[in-house]
């Protein structure tokens, strides 16, 4: 008879993935609140349009920290933790492919259900289809998922590329067509219903950006996830902090070099302008996301750091209940059935909002931790993936 295969228990967490994975929602929160307040998915037509010379300043240093690079970490971390549910059923006759396979349709539910009464700026969705994808790669050769992983992060420049010669579905077109004053009308007034049929019509509008550009990085970035966990990263690292700490330093001073440099040597008149731009925008937030990656895990290697770093820790074990809450408390904040702060020209406004909407996540989740082992959503998940094992 094949060995049980039950959820991870608490003790046997690993801390300092439970850590990277709570920071990772401190980034997760600050740059989703520029989302809520100005249709995340023109954002940057609205904050760019910013009369006050400070708050452009702010946006732009602060977009430049946070976009796309706590996606890195989260893709990284859904591969990382996808491995340590493959290994658990080496030795078991259970198969982990109906296993996962129901896991990532929940997952998918909760996504259709965050899209329907949220937010379109869902990221779940996604994942699951990746964790779906996942169940192919997961068995090939380690040399093999590292080419994939490499094509399909820079996928976005091959695709770019192609454009050049041949017609192709824009990969980066304009998210809802008809502006951001109307969203600014319909989200700061209008009633629930018009916010839903204005939330559908942009989750529509931005399916090219979904399939073409989020869904491979978001590929690519699990598989590197899966891989480091294959080998043990966080062990290895662990084990010798001065070698990594170095690479730290090469990581960092590269992804400047990287933000401040290349776009100096892009030719804006070349037909490969977009595609060398975005394989550039790549390559920065690789270098950059990696850095915060390998500083959050170095800091947790420490015993007295990582016992500092427990409310983050806690964050992380509760990640889809704070992210779906985090959504939430967003909706009440900006949307018109709450408080109708939609449109905020000030973005140090917006960032402070959502910085003490983390600490108030914080505060709960030490409190809910008193009392229960998981958060109601994952335990909710775990539940219904592991019925019958």
């Amino acid at each position: 008879m094949g060995k049980s295969i039950v959820p991870v228990k608490t003790a046997e967490r690993i801390s300092s993935i439970d850590i990277l994975r709570g920071f990772a929602l401190l980034g997760i929160v600050l740059v989703n609140s520029l989302g809520f307040n100005a249709s995340f998915f023109d954002f940057g037509g609205f904050y760019s349009n910013l009369s006050n010379d400070f708050q452009k300043t702010f946006y732009t240093i602060y977009i430049s920290l946070t976009a796309d690079k706590f996606i890195f970490l989260f893709s990284f971390l859904f591969g990382y933790g996808m491995f340590l549910q493959f290994k658990k059923f080496n030795h078991s006759k259970k198969s982990f492919s109906q296993f996962f396979s129901r896991r990532m349709l929940v997952l998918f539910f909760f996504g259709i259900a965050h899209v329907l009464f949220l937010w379109a700026g869902d990221i779940l969705i996604l994942y699951s289809i990746t964790g779906l994808l996942m169940l192919i790669v997961c068995k090939l050769p380690t040399k093999w998922q590292i080419a994939l992983a490499i094509f399909f992060y820079f996928f976005i420049g091959i695709w770019l590329s192609f454009s050049v010669w041949i017609h192709l579905p824009n990969a980066l077109s304009s998210t809802y067509t008809e502006g951001l004053q109307k969203a600014k009308l319909i989200y700061a007034h209008g009633n629930y219903f018009d916010c839903l049929n204005l939330r559908l019509q942009e989750y529509f509008a931005f399916r090219n950006i979904n399939v073409f550009y989020y869904l491979p990085k978001i590929i690519g970035l699990t598989i590197l996830g899966f891989i480091a966990a294959k080998f043990n990263f966080h062990k290895k690292l662990a084990a010798n902090k001065l070698k990594w700490f170095l690479v730290l330093i090469f990581f960092a001073t590269i992804g400047i070099a990287l933000y401040f440099g290349f776009g100096k040597i892009v030719d804006p008149q070349s037909r490969f302008a977009m595609a060398i731009s975005m394989t550039g925008y790549e390559l920065t937030n690789l270098f950059i996301a990696m850095s915060y990656l390998l500083m959050i895990l170095l800091l947790s290697s420490f015993f007295s750091i990582s016992k500092f770093l427990r409310p983050f820790a806690l964050m992380g074990r509760m990640s889809l209940t704070n992210y779906i809450s985090q959504s939430i408390i967003f909706s009440i904040i900006f949307y018109s059935w709450g408080f109708g702060l939609f449109g905020q020209s000030k973005v140090t406004i917006v960032v402070l909002i959502a910085i003490v909407v983390y600490v108030f996540q914080v505060i709960l989740n030490l409190i809910w931790f008193k009392f229960y082992q998981q958060g109601p959503l994952e335990k909710l998940w775990r539940k219904w993936s592991y019925k019958d094992y």
